[in-house]
């Protein structure tokens, strides 16, 4: 288990949406900022960008970074990977990583890259050699071809991501490729000091292969955080000692259904927590990235037809919950967006935009998770699931936090599960006996005070 994922609180950032800090690299066609976006446009965003906001990351709580793709690539997302070991010129190129990294590690703070090893692009050097010189070219067992000769209408003839011909997929049973993926895990660990790796369609992956990958990570750096994206239910990665954790989508599927569609009963939601929790290992639990957004998904303010209230609930829960929160950038100002590339909007910078209340509330909660040993390490209890109101108790190193989440339209009062002062970490009121009043789609985070009975 990597001990310091149990204390982060993460924020992920699509690196051309964030914050462009120098106009001297935008690519040519850069779009204005704030423009709805499209599938092939720029913005600008950089690393450099990302550095100027440092302050505003650690004043929200946030101690460790998730980025999409940064090395060289011809699209806006780069998971169409051109060079693995040139950070993209539009970003700032290698020494802005380094900058980046440096100052990060300065403030106590992480960050974990974006490995995109089950494909690469078409402009990748080594697929751009099998088009010049076919099955003469020594990169030809490279990728999986079926012919002679690569065919791209009116389908590939080649393995390629989802039938995405510009992605073309290496072939993991070369063990040369496995090598040169495996050099570029060691390369940017030694290079510049990353914490780790987010590991690209994970699923796609031969197992043995995700496991060399975490053991070269961790050769190099034995804390370092092995993340894969799965979709679904992740059991098998954990048995297979392949990951560290993985983007908790199954968790957040049953966040989506209680707290921004209203479609489940607390007791559905509870059940739907204990089954995940008990399909992986209990310390697997605690370095899961748990989310509510991320650029594959519709924002969770969307999802919740606009209604700040229901995204207030899900972020008290996720940072209140076994496993780390992960923030994606603006969800905390109220930003808003369907499906892919809505999802994807610049960071308005404009503070006029946003929204102060949720924001406030957003550091707030990262705060209490941040001196909390409970919240952060603590175990979990449920202690009622009924109608819409959903209350658990997380006990560690000595302290007690009651949450609980009232997900209805009607006020509801709530029993504290032992004797003693306790005291709402968000209100600061304190409540000794019971019931304890809790409003329509509000939510308190009560510890008990110690030696109090």
């Amino acid at each position: 288990m990597v001990d310091w994922v149990q204390d982060a609180v993460f924020y992920q950032i699509f690196p051309d949406r964030f914050c462009n800090g120098d106009v001297g690299n935008d690519p040519p066609g850069t779009r204005p900022w704030g423009e709805v976006p499209t599938r092939e446009s720029t913005f600008g965003g950089d690393l450099l960008g990302i550095a100027e906001k440092l302050d505003y990351l650690e004043s929200l709580g946030v101690t460790a970074l998730y980025l999409t793709p940064i090395f060289k690539a011809p699209t806006n997302h780069k998971y169409d990977t051109e060079d693995y070991f040139q950070v993209d010129p539009a970003f700032g190129g290698n020494e802005a990583l380094r900058e980046l990294v440096t100052a990060l590690h300065a403030r106590g703070m992480r960050i974990v890259l974006d490995g995109v090893f089950n494909h690469c692009g078409e402009r990748h050097p080594f697929f751009q050699d099998v088009l010049k010189k076919g099955r003469a070219s020594p990169y030809w067992n490279w990728f999986t071809i079926w012919g002679d000769r690569v065919v791209r209408e009116p389908e590939p003839n080649y393995a390629c991501w989802a039938g995405v011909p510009t992605m073309p997929e290496w072939n993991h049973r070369n063990p040369k490729v496995r090598e040169y993926l495996l050099s570029v895990v060691r390369h940017w660990i030694r290079e510049c000091g990353i914490d780790g790796w987010r590991l690209d369609t994970v699923e796609y992956l031969p197992p043995d292969f995700v496991r060399g990958v975490y053991r070269v990570a961790k050769e190099e750096r034995p804390d370092a955080y092995v993340l894969g994206e799965v979709m679904g239910m992740a059991a098998s990665w954990f048995k297979h000692g392949a990951l560290d954790g993985v983007m908790n989508y199954r968790l957040r599927d049953g966040i989506v259904a209680f707290f921004a569609r209203g479609e489940w009963p607390a007791e559905t939601f509870a059940h739907h927590l204990y089954a995940i929790r008990r399909s992986y290992p209990p310390d697997s639990n605690f370095t899961m990235y748990n989310l509510l957004g991320s650029h594959d998904v519709p924002r969770f303010l969307t999802l919740c037809g606009g209604d700040r209230r229901r995204l207030l609930l899900a972020a008290a829960f996720l940072f209140s919950y076994i496993g780390a929160p992960a923030i994606y950038y603006g969800d905390e100002v109220g930003l808003t967006g369907g499906e892919d590339p809505d999802c994807r909007r610049c960071f308005p910078w404009e503070e006029a935009r946003w929204d102060r209340a949720l924001l406030e509330t957003f550091r707030r909660l990262a705060r209490i998770r941040l001196v909390s040993p409970a919240l952060r390490r603590g175990s979990f209890k449920l202690v009622a699931a009924r109608d819409r109101l959903l209350s658990f108790l997380r006990v560690g190193e000595g302290e007690e936090v009651l949450v609980t989440l009232n997900a209805g339209d009607r006020a509801e009062r709530i029993s504290l599960p032992s004797p003693g002062l306790w005291q709402d970490l968000i209100t600061e009121e304190g409540f000794r006996g019971g019931p304890v009043p809790l409003e329509p789609f509000g939510f308190r985070i009560l510890r008990r005070a110690a030696g109090t009975a």
